[in-house]
């Protein structure tokens, strides 16, 4: 009986030294998917914010053909500087407009991947661009990430919600 059991013994040692590196190995493994899952993560960020650039600087050539603005002394009278609120949280960039003479309009949520440092609730961008003269009192729409399947969402509210009517 001695045998026996001395005998099951070394075959479990055995196979536990057999499972300890097959769980080593699994384990270098996930190590290895999570650096390429981060790698992943840091490219698609990096395409993410020049998709953000270049649909920038092509909304910005397509307003360029729009029609001329009054330059009359009553125009720069009547307009102020759109100041940048980019990178901003929602609430302080409201107050900027305001201090600015104008209001934020139309608030839209953009759910997604962001470039790097951008934060959830922060301006993504905004219509009319940064350092444009507009209307005293006129609204400027403002883009804000929200979070998207790529973020965990921790309460089912829209970050928006008490701003803006549209969901």
């Amino acid at each position: 009986m001695k045998v026996q059991l001395e005998q099951r013994l070394t075959e479990l040692r055995v196979e536990y030294e057999s499972g300890q590196k097959v769980l080593k190995d699994i384990e270098l493994k996930l190590a290895e998917l999570e650096n390429r899952k981060k790698n992943l993560s840091e490219i698609l960020l990096r395409i993410s914010g020049a998709i953000d650039l270049l649909e920038e600087v092509l909304e910005g050539k397509e307003g360029e053909q729009g029609p001329e603005t009054s330059t009359g002394p009553e125009a720069i009278e009547e307009s102020v500087e759109v100041p940048n609120v980019v990178r901003q949280p929602l609430e302080k960039a409201m107050l900027t407009l305001e201090e600015a003479g104008l209001k934020a309009g139309e608030i839209v949520e953009q759910k997604g991947v962001f470039p790097v440092g951008v934060m959830v609730g922060e301006i993504l961008r905004q219509e009319p661009k940064p350092g444009t003269m507009s209307p005293a009192g006129s609204s400027v729409k403002l883009v804000v990430a929200a979070r998207g399947k790529f973020m965990p969402r921790d309460n089912k509210y829209s970050l928006c919600g008490s701003f803006s009517d549209s969901s």
